[in-house]
């Protein structure tokens, strides 16, 4: 399994475009592979009093399923126009799962 995260930094107060581009399916959904997303906001801890944070997290059954939504057309109109307002800059990175604990239903 593999975990894409992009920690997202935008002005405090100004994330309401960002959830609202977020919140609009890609057709990330239909591609190969795709397990999940999600849109997270930090709202405890320790950080910058001048931005908010967000981490965009998409989970695949492998990096290289990954790797092809990076390529597919999904992809880039998903990431074309202009950066939402009040974004300071985004980190993307790639993790595989090594460890797993949860929870059945």
């Amino acid at each position: 399994m593999f975990i894409a995260i992009n920690r997202i930094r935008v002005t405090r107060g100004e994330g309401g475009e960002l959830e609202e581009r977020f919140a609009q399916s890609s057709g990330i959904e239909a591609l190969p592979g795709f397990i999940e997303f999600r849109l997270l906001k930090k709202t405890w801890g320790h950080g910058d009093d001048e931005a908010d944070e967000y981490l965009s997290m998409t989970q695949w059954a492998s990096k290289q399923d990954f790797v092809a939504w990076t390529k597919s057309d999904a992809f880039k109109k998903a990431h074309s126009g202009p950066r939402a307002k009040g974004v300071i800059g985004a980190q993307p990175a790639g993790y595989e799962v090594v460890v797993e604990r949860g929870v059945e239903a």
